[in-house]
């Protein structure tokens, strides 16, 4: 992927005039933004013999405290870009975390991800009225913290894991709007948590790194980096909220980690049936303070067997049989989130004070994990001094099947359980982020573990763990 850019961006660079001193268009939230770095002129490179290539004089002494990305303009490519109706974005993210309690082995661990995002406003570069094409690529690497100490989550704590350690399309595909943004469609290979129950992954434990249908039912929905063929259809109401429903392609194909790079859009074969998701969102404002309350569901077509009881009628675990036959998969879910302060002096609409609530429901017959609910707080800004810094607090639990639940307790009473019974899995997680340079942000980040796995015994594996995410925002 990075040789693709970069032999991209020489090639834009080699059709842009040397002399050309353009405003660059780069945008930051609410950062400063540091003019391009001149390029000299071959014309003034030392007669003494020809330049091989333009040269690049020293950067500029605030240039890493007041750029909005890393690598900067090269020189006027994202102002060419721009002009092109093209905006891209290249952002680096990692999370390290180390175990300090809890788990089989006290250790650290790390993994993260680069991104590369483009938007192709196809109205401005071709004429197309509200049309546009994007494009995602992502590159995962590293390893599951929880396996790797022994801690057996229901939920990494490193979510930025997982999916395998290739390049990935994550996204492509043609957005489409219509009677002033009345109506909005959108065809092709979409994240279902991209589109539906969606909120932002602020914190490292996955347990409140939404889509949660995803988190529940992985098995078939896939989140961020996997996507699925689907289309989307959406009525907005302006400022009032909108309706969506969606349909997607139900194939566990889509998890292959081969080819590695997975670039292609390709068409797996032996699709398993449909998804099927609606939301209805309603987004008012009270007082000038937004908020966003969205309600929802999914039914899956796809032949699936009960998760505990066995064809006989017995518990799995007592005759050791295969699940009892069935077709159709359903879930619901809600994402409550609201502003709750605001500085007025500062221009960010986001800045403040923010609360969520989200829950998500998955039928009982076919899913190991029934229940997700968490909650909590994110400050976002901390005034004038500190614009971009911001902290969060969230509690959540994921649950364990009842009906897996209750086969294990009687499983055990006969003498053919596993010895233990899982009912809830509790996470509390707090962070602080230190916006350091317009381009990095660090985030300093605990969570504490309690039945890791839902598991009651044994009860000494509670797990605290410390991690920083890294944020880089490369182009």
């Amino acid at each position: 992927m990075g040789v693709i850019l970069f032999s991209g961006s020489a090639a834009l660079a080699a059709d842009t005039s040397l002399t050309d001193a353009s405003a660059p268009s780069q945008e930051a939230q609410g950062a400063t933004q540091a003019p391009a770095a001149p390029v000299a002129s071959v014309s003034d490179a030392s007669a003494s013999g020809p330049a091989p290539f333009p040269v690049l004089p020293a950067l500029p002494a605030d240039y890493f405290a007041t750029t909005p990305h890393l690598l900067g303009e090269w020189p006027g490519i994202r102002s060419k870009l721009s002009d092109l109706g093209i905006d891209v974005s290249v952002t680096a993210v990692d999370e390290a975390v180390l175990n300090l309690s809890g788990g089989l082995r006290q250790n650290a661990q790390e993994a993260g991800q680069v991104a590369l995002e483009a938007n192709f406003d196809l109205q401005k570069s071709l004429g197309l009225q509200g049309a546009s094409f994007l494009v995602t690529l992502v590159s995962r690497w590293g390893r599951d913290a929880a396996t790797d100490a022994g801690i057996p989550a229901l939920q990494l704590i490193n979510e930025v894991y997982g999916r395998g350690n290739i390049v990935r399309l994550e996204q492509f595909a043609w957005n489409q709007k219509l009677f002033d943004d009345r109506i909005e469609f959108t065809v092709g290979r979409l994240a279902f948590g991209d589109e539906f129950f969606s909120y932002p992954c602020d914190f490292i434990n996955l347990t409140f790194c939404p889509s949660q249908p995803g988190n529940l039912v992985g098995n078939y929905i896939y989140n961020w980096p996997v996507s699925q063929w689907a289309a989307v259809g959406k009525v907005n109401f302006g400022s009032e909220g909108y309706v969506q429903a969606g349909i997607y392609d139900s194939n566990p194909d889509y998890l292959s980690t081969k080819p590695n790079p997975a670039l292609w859009p390709a068409f797996p074969d032996d699709s398993q049936g449909v998804i099927l998701p609606a939301e209805v969102a309603w987004t008012p404002k009270f007082g000038g303070l937004a908020g966003s309350y969205q309600f929802g569901g999914w039914w899956n077509s796809d032949a699936a067997a009960n998760v505990a009881t066995s064809i006989n009628g017995e518990p799995i675990l007592v005759s050791g049989l295969p699940g009892l036959p069935g077709h159709g998969r359903y879930g619901f879910s809600t994402v409550l989130q609201q502003q709750l302060t605001h500085d007025p002096g500062i221009a960010d609409p986001k800045n403040g004070l923010h609360a969520f609530f989200l829950a998500t429901y998955a039928d009982r017959r076919t899913s190991m994990t029934d229940y997700q609910v968490f909650w909590g707080l994110v400050q976002y800004g901390l005034g004038p001094w500190r614009p971009k810094d911001g902290f969060g607090i969230a509690v959540g639990t994921t649950h364990v099947n009842s009906n897996v639940a209750n086969a294990q307790i009687l499983a055990n009473a006969l003498g053919v359980g596993p010895g233990y019974v899982q009912r809830n899995e509790y996470v509390t997680e707090a962070w602080y982020g230190w916006q350091a340079t317009p381009w990095l942000n660090l985030k300093l980040d605990a969570q504490y573990v309690i039945c890791p796995g839902g598991y009651t015994i044994p009860d000494d594996r509670n797990a605290f763990v410390l991690g920083v995410r890294t944020t880089v925002d490369l182009w």
